[in-house]
């Protein structure tokens, strides 16, 4: 939160330990008057630099213009993997419960506070006032997750997590399966 109009050269020494994040807020506390700002991320010479350093190094490289944090948080997502969400691996709660409820436990309990602190009656959720009831839950021992060597994008791959969880009906599932066929080829085990 350092705020000096003044400061408009930054000297970063081992910039490749540093997180894609530190390194762009790093960067923002200098030319925030109207001196043109420098920041160099120096990194050693002799030392060959791993291909994630690289990766957030070339991300702080190329995000100059004013505004860049979104592309630097979507680049941030791709180096770093979208976590144990998503993935084979999940834990705590949304282990128990799944995404899809997961997501709409926590849309209620965001609405709930939302409201309290508005003042105002809760809203109904979508979901809802479907009046849907869960009454099976299938738990198989295999990783159920989209390949990144079959959609390679995390943007691409999360809006396909979606409409996945959005599906109700078995007709859903073969259009969408057929969808997916059609633009990106056969499906992965």
């Amino acid at each position: 939160g350092i705020d000096i109009p003044n400061a408009n050269t930054l000297i970063v020494d081992r910039a490749d330990m540093l997180g894609l994040a530190q390194m762009y807020q790093l960067r923002g506390r200098v030319g925030r008057g109207v001196n043109q700002a420098y920041a160099y991320l120096f990194h050693p010479k002799n030392r060959v630099l791993t291909e994630t350093a690289q990766a957030r190094l070339s991300t702080i490289f190329e995000a100059s213009e004013l505004g860049a944090g979104f592309q630097v948080s979507l680049r941030d997502l791709e180096i770093r993997g979208a976590g144990n969400l998503l993935g084979a691996e999940q834990s705590g709660h949304i282990a128990s419960v799944g995404f899809d409820l997961y997501t709409e436990m926590l849309s209620e309990a965001v609405e709930d506070l939302k409201s309290k602190s508005e003042n105002r009656p809760r809203e109904v959720l979508p979901h809802e006032e479907r009046g849907e009831i869960r009454k099976v839950l299938i738990d198989l021992p295999v990783a159920a997750h989209v390949p990144e060597s079959y959609v390679g994008e995390i943007e691409s791959r999360l809006a396909l997590y979606q409409r996945i969880s959005g599906l109700r009906t078995l007709q859903d599932a073969d259009e969408l399966a057929q969808e997916t066929e059609d633009r990106l080829g056969d499906l992965p085990e």
